[in-house]
């Protein structure tokens, strides 16, 4: 039986559960920069260059400069994204490991630095310079726009609603004037996905403002349970794996 999508180790970070926990953090990381550090947003990195824009042109000077930091560190988290994604799969093949496998650890291994990152900016005081902590969470955030781009073969991103709401809204067209059932249900997952995006930036607020700087220690926790989620599922996979061969050999 040749083995489909929803079999591979690497689509079980695709799936709806993880893939809503990830935008659930991804509103969570807008609302705890805005609210502890420096009212910047980590992830609308179009809305950060705006603010600079009219920081300048309304005379508040080189200070309107700070809200360029996050914008170049999504950037250049995102190319060394790329470049660490194409390094570790060339070294997969030449190893001779198993394509599947080498993805579902490249992205858990985009958690835990996820993870990392996420902790060190839970234990920098508010007191310290924004620049670091902002700069981190940037670089989160760009990593999990860049590594988590479906789910359920969906397009989608994570850690914004911008491109999501003009895909529903596509589909709703096409569900309208095609009576396309699929389209609905597409446009259902969208309304999902944006929904938990919302709720992690009602929930990011308020623990925020609760915890100030220890709130992003809660997703650290949160993505903590979601690698042993992957790791428990990768474990069914791998068991189910043998008896669906047999199964096709009968």
């Amino acid at each position: 039986m040749e083995e489909s999508s929803s079999d591979r180790q690497s689509a079980l970070f695709f799936r709806i559960f993880p893939v809503l926990v990830l935008g659930f953090a991804g509103g969570f990381f807008d609302s705890y920069t805005y609210v502890a550090r420096g009212g910047v947003f980590c992830n609308a990195q179009t809305s950060n260059l705006l603010l600079m824009i009219l920081g300048l042109a309304s005379g508040r000077g080189v200070s309107s400069f700070r809200y360029l930091v996050p914008v170049a560190f999504f950037v250049v988290a995102i190319f060394l994204e790329n470049l660490t994604s194409r390094v570790a799969y060339r070294q997969a093949k030449r190893k001779g490991t198993d394509p599947d496998t080498a993805e579902f650890f490249y992205h858990l291994a985009v958690l835990v630095t996820e993870i990392l990152f996420l902790t060190a900016v839970g234990l920098i005081p508010v007191s310290f310079p924004d620049i670091l902590p902002n700069a981190l969470v940037s670089s989160v955030a760009a990593m999990q726009f860049n590594a988590f781009r479906t789910m359920r073969g969906i397009p989608l991103s994570t850690v914004f609603c911008t491109n999501n709401l003009r895909m529903f809204s596509g589909h709703v067209f096409s569900a309208v004037a095609d009576h396309d059932k699929s389209s609905l249900k597409k446009a259902g997952k969208y309304v999902l996905f944006i929904a938990c995006f919302l709720a992690g930036v009602a929930a990011g607020y308020f623990l925020t403002v609760w915890t100030m700087q220890y709130a992003i220690l809660f997703i650290s926790a949160l993505f903590a349970l979601l690698c042993l989620w992957a790791l428990c599922a990768r474990r069914a996979v791998l068991r189910s794996a043998p008896a669906a061969s047999e199964f096709s050999a009968e």
